[in-house]
C-alpha cells in the first residue's frame, strides 16, 4: 500500500512538473533562439541601413579623415575663422584657427573665439574633448 502512493505521488508530480514545462512560452523572461539572433532588429533586414556611419564602409562613411573634414568644415563656416590645422589623437583633437584681426583682440575676445570654436567643432564631432588654439 506504501508503494503504491508512493507510485501515484511521483506520477501526479511528473505530470505537474511536465506540464508546467510546456507552458514556457507564457512565461515572462522566456527567451527563445530566434529572439537571441535578431535582437535588436526591430525593422526588415536590407543592405540599406539608417545609420549614415557604416562600420563595413570606413573608407566613406566614418573615420579620421572624414572627422578632419567635418571639423574644418564647421569651423569655416564661423565669420571671420578659417582652420589651420586639426589633430586627432585617440579622443582628443586640437584645433588651430587663423581669426581676422586676432593680433587686437583682448584676452575674453580670444576666449569668446576660443569657446564659440569648441561647441561648433563639438556639434560636428561630439565624441572628441577638443582644445582650441587662437591666432
Amino acid at each position: 500500500m506504501k508503494q503504491r502512493s508512493t507510485i501515484t505521488i511521483t506520477v501526479l508530480l511528473v505530470m505537474l512538473l511536465s506540464g508546467c514545462g510546456l507552458q514556457m512560452e507564457k512565461y515572462q523572461g522566456e527567451t527563445s533562439r530566434d529572439d537571441i539572433e535578431n535582437m535588436g532588429m526591430n525593422d526588415k533586414v536590407t543592405n540599406e541601413t539608417q545609420n549614415p556611419r557604416l562600420m563595413s564602409e570606413p573608407g566613406d562613411t566614418w573615420g579620421l579623415k572624414q572627422d578632419r573634414k567635418l571639423i574644418k568644415e564647421a569651423v569655416n563656416q564661423i565669420p571671420g575663422a578659417e582652420t589651420k590645422r586639426v589633430i586627432l589623437e585617440a579622443n582628443r583633437v586640437w584645433v588651430s584657427v587663423k581669426v581676422d584681426g586676432a593680433d587686437d583682440l583682448s584676452k575674453e575676445e580670444m576666449d569668446d573665439w576660443k569657446e564659440e570654436v569648441k561647441q561648433v567643432v563639438f556639434r560636428a564631432v561630439p565624441r572628441y574633448d577638443v582644445s582650441v588654439k587662437v591666432s
